[in-house]
């Protein structure tokens, strides 16, 4: 907490008992006996410039590339450093991106280097929240709004209770929401930690990444009809460019009409005089149109 996470949460490595062999944290540290979950919140401004269909620069600079490329390493450096004084050896795990590359170096890997976790799911192993219908990890303080980091360690730490509470009441605001139509309606994939049951709908990561990213046009005002066939928007090259994550959906469902519904209900503590969503939400009226054959692209 003092290096700067907002939250943080204990788990042994008996509670990834039932993962799948490929996202066990022993891909990636086969020692390990603790997993460390590191929560740090995005800032609620930038979610509501976002809905407000005014700003988007906030959100994919503070909330998406610092948060994963500065906050999280300088957190994450300070605690492997804290244990490896103590005499433990310790891995950080960031957002990963490139799960199982290469060949395999070990027998015993599912396939190559570089393993991955699911870091919601070691939110919810650590007890920081539980899963929501749309997968996403929830929090009595923050509900949808953060993201989670970890370090694998060969220290014995005393765990963190299982979170016990319930946050998601299955209004299904993210599937309404959600204009990837990537969120399933029913809540039947199931995962059991430590005797308790968690559960969420099926996701369709495809379809979410074209809407994420601002790649259907249908959903992106950055389209202005002059872009070539498979070309990105220049404001979506702009952002990669500057900050090397993009994010133009901005979590429509699954984070902020998710986060809307709960604060307005009273299931997470927080509380803001701005409700998030205070009017008809913007939509575009129809696609942009296609530029003429022939026409000037740049």
């Amino acid at each position: 907490m003092e290096a700067g996470a907002d939250l943080v949460g204990f788990a042994p490595i008996s509670r990834f008992d039932g993962a799948p062999p490929e996202l066990h944290p022993r891909t990636i540290f086969p020692q390990a006996h603790s997993v460390i979950a590191i929560a740090v919140r995005q800032l609620r401004g930038a979610l509501k410039a976002a809905e407000e269909g005014t700003y988007w620069q906030a959100y994919n600079c503070d909330s998406y590339w610092y948060l994963n490329e500065i906050i999280a390493p300088r957190i994450l450096r300070r605690i492997v450093l804290f244990l490896e004084e103590r005499g433990c050896t310790s891995v950080p795990v960031h957002n990963p991106f490139h799960p199982h590359t290469g060949r395999q170096t070990r027998a015993d890997q599912p396939k190559g280097p570089d393993g991955v976790v699911s870091l919601r799911v070691v939110g919810v192993a650590a007890g920081l929240g539980e899963l929501g219908h749309s997968k996403v990890l929830l929090t009595p303080q923050f509900g949808p709004r953060q993201r989670v980091f970890a370090v694998l360690t060969d220290a014995e730490l005393t765990p963190t209770p299982l979170f016990r509470g319930k946050i998601c009441d299955g209004c299904l605001s993210c599937v309404k929401a959600c204009q990837a139509c990537a969120i399933g309606p029913k809540r039947d994939v199931t995962l059991t930690i430590d005797g308790r049951e968690f559960a969420h709908a099926p996701f369709d990561a495809k379809a979410c990444g074209r809407v994420h990213r601002g790649d259907d046009p249908r959903f992106s005002p950055f389209w202005n009809g002059t872009e070539k066939e498979g070309e990105a928007p220049s404001y979506s090259r702009f952002l990669l460019d500057r900050f090397r994550h993009l994010s133009i959906c901005v979590g429509r469902g699954c984070l902020r009409a998710c986060l809307d519904h709960l604060e307005k209900t009273g299931r997470i503590e927080s509380y803001f005089k701005t409700p998030l969503i205070e009017r008809e939400r913007w939509t575009l009226d129809e696609p942009p149109p296609k530029p003429a054959a022939g026409g000037d692209h740049a």
